[in-house]
C-alpha cells in the first residue's frame, strides 16, 4: 500500500468541501452599490403615537411612509433606472432612542420593482436630532429581478432645521 500525501489529501477535502458547498449565487454577477444617489424624499404618512407606560421618558410609536424619486440615471438595478422607492418603516422610540423595521418597494422604469426590509435603531444626539444605522436586504422582485438578493449597510443623521443625510453602500446580484 502507498502512504498517501498529506498535501494531496488537503487539496482532495478542499475541492470535495467547495464542491459540496457550492451554490447558485456563488456564479451570480455580483454589483456594488453606494449613495444615496440624488433624490427628493417626501413623507406620504408620518404618524406618532404616544404610549405614555414610561414614567419619565417620552416613549412613542412612529410609524412612516416615505417616497423617494430619483432622478434620472441616479440609481439602477441590472441596468434598469430606478424611477422612485415608497419606504413603509414603524419605529418603537424611548426618548428618540429604540429600534425600527419597515419594508421598502424600487419601481423600475421597466415597470418592475425590486423589494427590500430594513431593520435599525435610532439615538438621540442630545440637541434634538438623532442618528441612526440601518440594514436593508434584498428579498426579490418581479420579473427579471425575482431572484434579487443583496444587502445595504447605511448610517445618518437627522438635525432640525438641516434635515437627513444618510449613506450606505452595499451589493446585490440576481439569482435565476
Amino acid at each position: 500500500m502507498r502512504p498517501i500525501r498529506l498535501t494531496s489529501l488537503f487539496a482532495a477535502f478542499v475541492g470535495a468541501v467547495a464542491l459540496s458547498t457550492a451554490n447558485g449565487a456563488w456564479a451570480q454577477q455580483k454589483y456594488s452599490i453606494s449613495g444615496p444617489p440624488p433624490s427628493e424624499t417626501h413623507f406620504v404618512h408620518d404618524l406618532t403615537f404616544d404610549v405614555g407606560d414610561v414614567p419619565g421618558q417620552v416613549h412613542r410609536m412612529h410609524v412612516h411612509a416615505a417616497r423617494s424619486q430619483y432622478l434620472q440615471g441616479g440609481l439602477a438595478f441590472g441596468g434598469v433606472t430606478v424611477k422612485e422607492c415608497v419606504q413603509n418603516v414603524f419605529g418603537d422610540y424611548v426618548d428618540q432612542n429604540g429600534p425600527f423595521q419597515g419594508y421598502g418597494v424600487y419601481s423600475l422604469e421597466d415597470g418592475n420593482k425590486v423589494f427590500t426590509r430594513v431593520v435599525g435603531a435610532t439615538q438621540a444626539d442630545g440637541t434634538g436630532g438623532m442618528t441612526f444605522i440601518f440594514t436593508e436586504s434584498f428579498s426579490g422582485g418581479t420579473g427579471k429581478f425575482k431572484g434579487m438578493r443583496g444587502l445595504l449597510r447605511g448610517s445618518g443623521a437627522f438635525s432640525p432645521g438641516a434635515g437627513m443625510k444618510v449613506v450606505w453602500n452595499g451589493e446585490y446580484w440576481i439569482e435565476e
